[in-house]
């Protein structure tokens, strides 16, 4: 297993696109045996609204029901996996007494997605994800098969979920086109820590007119109408991130 998950992680890491990584995907779920797999993962457009991107060989009808159903309200597996990193086992369904959940376990079981287990994504950027190993009948896994699972779901997760993020900004930044000068990014950042064009004017040893026009230059790039917006914009495309220029202060704990 140890040989095979190093090959996995390398295939995952080489993957071109999102059509390579569905392929890596589907050998991790008949590596096990299981009769579906998907990754989904959340992807802001804003500070208040995303899309979710499916990476599946899951029924197209069932997300199709799933949407209009607004299951991704209902979802425990969703509800769980995006806030821990702990797998969910799809036999505590049997926990939820909810009219709702026992509905969407019904309808799940319609398109013979019985049992599974799913590992979680939490992110600080705003784009978790979770892995989901479906079954077309109820497991019977031993505790050491579970436990292997967990193990293995856990060890390509940051792998598979680092590379889609990947694949997916590089993809957005192409599609958008915009591009940033080293110094606009500079003042942008500046302006993130909460400093003025007179405070970074004399950071950079420049006039406080030159800092102003490197903001004004990215707000029209960004195609926003203020300074925090652009900063908003530009850390969601990826061009802008923390830049620790200083010295860093150790805290001790004794």
């Amino acid at each position: 297993m140890d040989q095979w998950l190093i090959d996995t992680i390398e295939e995952i890491q080489s993957s071109g696109d999102v059509s390579d990584i569905k392929t890596v995907l589907v050998k991790i779920r008949e590596y096990f045996e299981f009769a579906n797999v998907t990754y989904a993962v959340k992807l802001p457009q804003t500070f208040t609204q995303s899309s979710l991107l499916l990476i599946s060989d899951y029924p197209v009808e069932w997300f199709k029901r799933y949407g209009e159903q607004g299951y991704i309200n209902v979802d425990p597996v969703v509800s769980h996996c995006l806030n821990s990193q702990t797998p969910y086992e799809w036999q505590r369904f049997k926990e939820h007494s909810k009219k709702e959940v026992i509905d969407f376990v019904g309808e799940a079981d319609e398109f013979k997605l019985r049992d599974g287990i799913s590992v979680g994504m939490p992110s600080f950027d705003g784009k978790p994800g979770l892995i989901s190993l479906a079954s077309d009948h109820q497991l019977t896994l031993s505790h050491r098969q579970r436990h292997q699972i967990n193990i293995c779901l856990n060890t390509l997760q940051p792998f598979l979920h680092t590379r889609i993020c990947q694949v997916t900004d590089t993809s957005q930044q192409s599609n958008i086109s915009i591009h940033l000068t080293e110094r606009e990014k500079t003042c942008l950042v500046w302006v993130a820590e909460g400093k003025t064009a007179h405070d970074i004017a004399a950071i950079l040893v420049v006039s406080e007119a030159t800092v102003v026009f490197h903001l004004k230059n990215a707000i029209q790039k960004l195609d926003v109408t203020n300074r925090s917006q652009a900063i908003a914009r530009a850390v969601l495309l990826g061009l802008i991130t923390p830049q620790f220029t200083g010295r860093s202060v150790p805290t001790y704990h004794f």
